[in-house]
């Protein structure tokens, strides 16, 4: 057995994608889900979330390009570009990250499990910085944090990713005590002819025990509320993982639903 968390990113963007985590949760096909909590859609979820307490781990999906009012304007290359050129301010960084914790600990009346980033925000230079001086100021080593560095090669799109931070971010994360995913895999182009069965089976048997494994499971297209670039694609993850398929898959590969508390410190 080897001890893989699959994790739902977005929680909370709007109801479609929402009730869709949930349903992989309530199948056990899940493990987590980081939350989106900028969005006029949060506060009508969260709460779903708290009576689903034990059954997975619940995170802060740190959103600095969808919903955030600073995010206007700013494209994710943008963003890429700011940072690495240092032209963001840690602490108008930090208080950012802070807004963003308060509302999920306000609406969940707990703190997160573990935090990661939308669209991977999280480990470029200064927003990483101030993440985790706020981790570190508010839970010590209690909260877990996501890495994107992967054990094996799993394409050119997850090799970029991990390139933008995954180093730097892991080196100050193990000078802080936190814990992070051995492994990172669920990276693709989102596109139709992808075979995501197939996708899954063969990150699942290449991935390492405490790795982790990125999906974005969601309703049908046309029952969003929000445009969604991916929204078809969340269909048919979603499809998988409510499969009989999928709970064959995880059985014949050995792999058992992982927590945070799994992950090694980094």
């Amino acid at each position: 057995m080897k001890r893989i968390q699959i994790c739902a990113d977005d929680y909370g963007f709007d109801a479609a994608i929402s009730q869709g985590i949930l349903e992989c949760i309530d199948a056990g096909r899940i493990s987590a889900t980081g939350c989106m909590v900028l969005s006029p859609a949060w506060p009508n979820w969260a709460s779903a979330l708290r009576e689903r307490k034990g059954m997975a781990d619940y995170g802060l999906h740190l959103d600095l390009n969808e919903f955030a009012p600073y995010a206007e304007g700013r494209s994710l290359g943008l963003w890429i570009g700011c940072s690495y050129l240092r032209k963001l301010d840690i602490g108008v960084a930090g208080s950012w990250v802070n807004q963003q914790l308060d509302a999920f600990e306000s609406a969940m009346q707990s703190a997160p499990d573990f935090v990661d980033g939308h669209q991977h925000l999280h480990q470029l230079p200064v927003i990483r910085e101030a993440l985790l001086a706020a981790l570190i100021e508010r839970y010590g080593q209690r909260c877990a944090l996501r890495s994107t560095r992967a054990s094996s090669w799993r394409g050119s799109k997850a090799a970029v990713i991990e390139v933008l931070g995954a180093g730097a971010l892991r080196q100050r994360a193990r000078a802080a005590g936190l814990r992070m995913n051995s492994d990172f895999a669920g990276v693709y182009g989102f596109s139709p002819a992808a075979d995501y069965g197939q996708l899954v089976g063969d990150w699942l048997a290449s991935m390492a025990d405490g790795g982790l494994l990125m999906t974005h499971p969601g309703r049908s297209a046309g029952t969003e509320t929000r445009p969604d670039a991916i929204g078809p694609a969340r269909a048919r993850e979603r499809a998988f993982w409510l499969s009989a398929e999928a709970g064959e898959l995880l059985a014949s590969l050995g792999v058992q639903l992982g927590l945070c508390e799994d992950w090694p410190q980094a």
